[in-house]
């Protein structure tokens, strides 16, 4: 009756299925029938929930569906996991379409089916390995850390300067190796999901205010003028994990001090926005390139002859986000960038 779409749905290498108004099936392709191992006979002609014992009886999807031909709806790359009886769990993306045949009096369904499941195991595999690499490079870092204290404090005979100097530096540097080890622990928690908020009601001006404070020194020897801008009468108290939103104050504190020029300054405004507050960290620095600007919250971007791990502003968003907040970035080269993000109140 359609054949020619029939063989267009053919050529397709991912399981592809038509659905009718009644969401029974019209048609399947062959990656369908090897991909689920069924068969043309016990596919066509029934209902999409039947299929297989009812196995794709799924949570969700049935909803999805029942909405794409009243409503002129589509949805793309619904993610199901899923346990099939005769071929073990899945883990796909789903998108459908409504579609029409001139020789079909009523509109249809595409359903395009692409499986995810290796890809999947594999992400959650290399997590895993990366996070155990780092945690167990971290026990090492730790205790050279406490060996070389012991040594620069005198604790096991008198050093020569030229030795207290190099054992300065090797400290120096072992400081800056935690420090990447732990955002990369940080980071994987992030990846893997385990990140949940320990949230509780705080004054975020109060936590700013910290955080200037804590930052004045290394910007005044960097000649710079840090500071708050003055606020209009707002509440500003939001309900989130006071730890997490003080990292992310603090890092976006430590960029700016970091890429802005001797005389520059770094000011932070706080606004009310209704059900959020804003907060925005400007400096007169020397700015983002636009093409590099969709990248610097991606894991391991550096911008330019940065020598850190290249996951801070990245573990930023993860915190930012874990609230239901936004982070996002303006910048005009050669005259500085803005970071903003928002959280709840």
């Amino acid at each position: 009756m359609f054949d020619d779409f029939e063989d267009i749905v053919e050529t397709v290498r991912e399981p592809l299925i038509v659905l009718d108004s009644d969401l029974r099936v019209l048609s399947a392709n062959r990656s369908f029938y090897k991909s689920f191992r069924v068969t043309p006979g016990e596919t066509v002609g029934n209902r999409i929930y039947d299929l297989g014992n009812r196995q794709w009886d799924i949570p969700g999807l049935r909803t999805l569906l029942e909405d794409i031909l009243p409503k002129n709806n589509k949805f793309d790359d619904y993610e199901v996991e899923h346990i099939f009886s005769n071929i073990g769990p899945k883990t796909m993306l789903l998108n459908a379409r409504r579609i029409t045949h001139k020789e079909k009096s009523s509109p249809m369904i595409l359903l395009a089916i692409e499986d995810i499941t290796k890809f999947r195991k594999l992400e959650r595999e290399r997590k895993n390995i990366l996070s155990m690499f780092a945690h167990d490079m971290k026990n090492p870092a730790v205790t050279s850390e406490g060996f070389l204290s012991r040594l620069i404090q005198g604790k096991i005979g008198a050093l020569t300067e030229e030795q207290q100097n190099y054992l300065e530096i090797i400290q120096s540097e072992l400081n800056k190796l935690s420090q990447l080890i732990s955002d990369f622990l940080q980071f994987s928690r992030y990846e893997a999901m385990d990140y949940k908020p320990v949230q509780a009601p705080f004054n975020i001006e109060e936590e700013v205010r910290k955080n200037i404070e804590a930052e004045k020194v290394e910007a005044e020897k960097r000649e710079l003028l840090i500071g708050l801008e003055h606020l209009d009468t707002i509440t500003p108290i939001v309900n989130a994990d006071i730890a997490m939103v003080n990292r992310v104050i603090r890092n976006l504190l430590v960029n700016a001090i970091k890429y802005t020029n001797p005389g520059g300054s770094v000011t932070i405004k706080i606004s009310d926005r209704g059900n959020e507050i804003l907060v925005s960290v400007t400096d007169t620095g020397m700015g983002i390139p636009e093409d590099r600007l969709p990248y610097i919250f991606d894991a391991f971007y550096r911008a330019g002859n940065s020598k850190g791990s290249g996951l801070g502003l990245c573990i930023a968003r993860g915190i930012i986000e874990g609230h239901g907040g936004r982070i996002w970035a303006e910048s005009i080269p050669a005259h500085g960038s803005t970071f903003h993000f928002t959280l709840p109140k």
